[in-house]
């Protein structure tokens, strides 16, 4: 491989806006090399942005160029599994965007594929990459609080209308909040604990025509040893906008108008994660987020450098996977309304 990775970006939706300023920022160590995308008059409009840059149609043809070593996928959740392993199969390290797939079945395909051609595959869970939220990592395995015995993640947000057409269809996205937000949750809290839970209970509903998955969600889950976590999500709190129409108006999606909370409740002390900004121990303030670089920068980074180092990234496919199985599990008890046992499993963590 050369010095600098030499990088593929599919797809040019909403998330390529914080993809693509990483990709600059960490021009040392990167080179985009192609931009992948349908819309060829799009794709050429921002290859404008970074002088020589190959425009590919064809996805199949961006997997047998030989000067990629490495795909960013951004694309509707439904078409991660098979873009992923046609790279995989290719040769190509790959980072997908979160959730890793619509269901474990995909994700274990996945993993196995990034296994057997001995390639690097990440999930862009995004939200480890701030310095308070990877801050309470390192002070709950160095047992500052006691055991961690119990999370509560909170998110209340208000969202009206979907980002992209594809959202509104459970087909593409494989759900709603779940997927968008529960992924990042789910993570957090497999993450801290270091496994999967034992049961999961969740109920889900939609309330919003402009949809067809859940809106409002609430999941429980047990771990060993007397464990838990609960997560409550809404993107129903605020008022909507109307106009003749009714169900119409300016779209909220960001959690700066939002409450986005976590507590880690710990037999001696108590973490507290505001949004991904702060943090505190035991109600006195312990980490800002201070830092220029944003947390797609940080990622990014740890993807090439994982590659270079041939080591596994944080967030990999094969940990991811483990998320998944509990995304999954709270489908299965929202459609079936009963607890859900998943199998123990110690996962490795970073």
């Amino acid at each position: 491989m050369t010095e600098k990775v030499r990088l593929a970006v599919v797809g040019l939706g909403r998330v390529s806006k914080s993809h693509l300023p990483a990709v600059k920022a960490l021009r040392k160590k990167v080179e985009l090399i192609a931009l992948v995308s349908r819309d060829e008059e799009k794709a050429r409009k921002e290859a404008l942005n970074w002088g020589t840059v190959k425009v590919y149609t064809n996805y199949d043809e961006a997997c047998m160029d030989k000067n990629i070593d490495a795909f960013l996928l951004l694309l509707p959740h439904d078409l991660h599994a098979s873009y992923t392993i046609k790279a995989l199969e290719a040769g190509k390290h790959v980072l997908i965007e979160k959730p890793m797939a619509m269901n474990e079945k995909e994700a274990r395909e996945m993993a196995e594929a990034a296994e057997r051609h001995q390639v690097t595959l990440m999930v862009g869970q995004s939200r480890r990459f701030f310095e308070p939220v990877m801050d309470s990592i390192k002070r709950i395995r160095a047992k500052e609080i006691g055991d961690v015995i119990n999370i509560n993640a909170l998110l209340l947000a208000q969202m009206h209308q979907p980002a992209t057409e594809w959202w509104k269809k459970k087909s593409q996205i494989g759900g709603f909040i779940i997927p968008l937000w529960g992924s990042h949750l789910l993570d957090y809290i497999i993450w801290a604990y270091g496994e999967i839970p034992q049961t999961v209970y969740a109920k889900g509903y939609s309330n919003n025509p402009n949809w067809e998955g859940e809106d409002e969600c609430s999941i429980s889950l047990t771990f060993s040893n007397g464990r838990m976590a609960n997560v409550l999500m809404s993107f129903n709190a605020g008022a909507r906008p109307t106009d003749e129409d009714g169900l119409t108006g300016k779209r909220i999606w960001s959690t700066q108008n939002s409450i986005y909370e976590r507590y880690i409740i710990g037999t001696n002390g108590m973490l507290h994660l505001k949004d991904e900004d702060e943090l505190y121990l035991n109600s006195n303030k312990v980490k800002d987020s201070h830092s220029s670089r944003s947390n797609f920068i940080w990622q990014l980074e740890e993807f090439i450098d994982s590659i270079h180092e041939n080591r596994t990234p944080i967030a990999s496919g094969q940990e991811v996977l483990e998320v998944m199985k509990v995304i999954d599990a709270c489908f299965e008890s929202m459609k079936e309304n009963k607890v859900v046992t998943l199998i123990k499993n110690t996962i490795k963590v970073n």
